[in-house]
């Protein structure tokens, strides 16, 4: 029986006939197989078998030679093995091409995948001794050591695979890509950097420039507008690009980047090798890799019970996102900027689904900035507890504000899914990321907005956001003992009061009886009833509104903060508004929106 596994994606895999521009046909695969070549040819690379063994100091040619052909033919029988063992699935065959990649069709649309077969899955075990073998009669062979690292990554032995790429001894840049392969694949974002850039210093320009080479994975807008990046060609766009497409700033290391990196280096594997779709290696099997990911998993679409032809589907990771942002965000920090993410879609250039985190999810948080000078106060309150997929140790979280790529302005982590951050920042326009994630629970959420201040004329008032915060029995209303009281998430419960926070800044001596409304008016949020309500066949909810004079210190900020008991409002969401009306001079708000539940 087939067991379907949730988080597996479809990648589109039928090569596609020349000639036909529209219609996707699934290419026919025979069942033949071809002797692949020996070896790759640049260089010798130096793996060793599990950390508790130790090589032997010297093989001679003859063991070296007799070493790599069995690693070939043992390669070789587990893919045909893998051609007959594979899960049966339906594909997207049927409907139009997401992307075509020479002979090609792509699909992005995140399908679950039936889980291998305990067969298939043994018969890769069996793959693996055979490669730790021959590893042990050919430590040097290149070729051995990176198919143990491949199917070590494609067992699910993340932590074996870097343990058979540190054995790696040989000085060219092949061994370290192997090792920032396999640490990208088990989560060590810093260290796959580092290792990425000892590969990238030593190994060829031409191979260089392949991989640094980011047109190809980017939107046409983009490529349009700057052509070829990367290869010393307008590094400082591309490495702005590369910030940006950072999933979470807070995780150490660029984790798209490395992707990228890693994607190119199991190309290089790959090539040469007995693969699935048993078709020659090309350009559009590069492409497909660098752009979507390695498959993952294999199926074959079912045939009639004679038919000898095999229709074969790769499925990468999934769900897969866009992290790339749109061609404005390239320019400069705006206020509408958080709106240059679209994470999901099914046309986009590239996909990525990070391993840690495959389900990314929106995050509700509160926001609230305040004056202080010349400088700004951001308070951001976050709650995810009520998604169990955030239950348990291993919660991460980060509030980072930074300038640009260079120029974080702050950072601050915590490891608890509830949580309370308050950062200072100077005036100019900031990127603020609030980033919650758990590898244990496979999810991930994120909130990315722009945060800035602008100077305030003399003689001009101004009101802060409003903060809400928990009540509780002392008296202590200064903005430090409230943030600790924040509410993480814009929904409370209607058997709770709930406190109002906010500050006022420019007052002048004529505002001593400052005017001040509180309202509270309800949203609606159907379309069909705010449309009876436009044409008055039905009567709009009435807002609660309180009013006050005030009398603020007239020097520096004047705060107040006040408590309302929500158990007479009715569920539903609600705009909070607070009004002034200084002394000759036009009425200033905020405004803030809660869902009561």
């Amino acid at each position: 029986m087939l067991v379907p596994r949730l988080s597996h994606l479809k990648l589109a895999s039928y090569p596609r006939p020349s000639g036909i521009s529209h219609l996707c046909l699934s290419m026919l695969l025979l069942f033949v197989f071809s002797r692949p070549a020996i070896a790759q040819t640049e260089g010798a690379g130096l793996i060793s078998t599990s950390p508790a063994q130790v090589p032997p100091a010297r093989t001679s040619r003859t063991d070296s030679i007799a070493a790599n052909r069995t690693a070939i033919r043992a390669q070789l029988r587990f893919e045909q093995q893998r051609r007959l063992l594979m899960p049966s699935m339906f594909t997207s065959a049927g409907r139009e091409c997401d992307a075509h990649v020479g002979r090609f069709c792509q699909w992005n649309d995140n399908t679950p995948l039936p889980s291998e077969p305990k067969a298939l899955k043994s018969a890769r075990e069996k793959l693996i001794v055979a490669l730790d073998s021959a590893a042990r009669r050919s430590p040097h062979d290149r070729w051995i050591a990176a198919q143990r690292v491949r199917y070590l990554i494609e067992a699910g032995h993340d932590t074996a695979a870097v343990a058979a790429a540190r054995e790696c001894a040989d000085e060219s840049w092949w061994c370290p890509g192997l090792l920032g392969l396999a640490l990208h694949e088990e989560g060590d974002g810093a260290a796959a950097d580092s290792a990425f850039n000892v590969a990238l210093a030593s190994m060829p320009q031409r191979e260089r420039c392949r991989w640094t080479d980011i047109s190809k994975v980017i939107e046409s807008s983009l490529q349009n507008r700057f052509g070829r990046l990367g290869c010393d060609r307008k590094p400082e766009i591309a490495e702005r690009i590369w910030w940006l497409a950072d999933p979470f700033f807070g995780k150490p290391g660029n984790d798209r980047r490395a992707e990228h990196y890693a994607r190119h280096m199991m190309s290089r594997i790959i090539q040469n090798t007995r693969y699935g779709y048993d078709t020659s290696w090309g350009e559009d099997l590069h492409q497909l890799i660098v752009r979507y990911g390695w498959a993952r998993v294999w199926t074959k679409q079912p045939t009639a019970p004679m038919d000898p032809q095999i229709r074969v589907t790769g499925h990468e990771a999934t769900p897969t996102y866009h992290f790339f942002p749109n061609e404005s965000a390239i320019d400069s920090v705006l206020p509408a900027w958080e709106k240059l993410w679209r994470l999901k879609g099914n046309e986009f250039a590239e996909l990525y689904s990070p391993k840690y985190a495959p389900n990314i999810v929106d995050i509700e948080p509160q926001i609230a900035t305040f004056r202080r000078a010349d400088s700004l106060l951001i308070v951001a309150a976050y709650d995810v507890t009520s998604d169990t997929a955030f239950a348990g140790e291993g919660v991460q979280s980060a509030l980072v504000l930074a300038r640009d790529e260079i120029h974080s302005v702050a950072s601050l982590q915590s490891a608890t899914p509830a949580g309370r951050y308050s950062l200072m920042a100077d005036s100019k326009p900031t990127l603020m990321s609030l980033e919650v994630w758990r590898p244990a629970g496979r999810r991930g959420a994120r909130m990315r907005k722009v945060v800035s201040m602008a100077a305030l004329p003399a003689g001009t008032v101004a009101v802060s956001d409003i903060l809400l915060f928990e009540p509780a029995d002392d008296s202590r209303m200064e903005l430090a003992d409230l943030v600790p009281r924040a509410l993480g998430t814009l929904t409370a419960k209607r058997d709770i009061k709930l406190g109002l926070y906010w500050e006022t800044y420019g007052l002048a001596k004529v505002d001593s009886a400052l005017p001040v409304a509180l309202t509270m008016t309800r949203i609606t949020e159907q379309a069909f009833r705010r449309i009876v309500e436009s044409i008055g066949l039905a009567k709009r909810a009435a807002p609660m509104s309180i009013a006050w004079r005030d009398t603020p210190p007239i020097a520096g900020v004047a705060t107040r903060s006040v408590v309302l008991d929500l158990s007479l409002l009715p569920k539903g969401k609600y705009e909070i508004k607070v009004e002034l009306k200084p002394a000759g001079a036009p009425p200033v708000s905020t405004t803030r929106s809660i869902r009561i539940e």
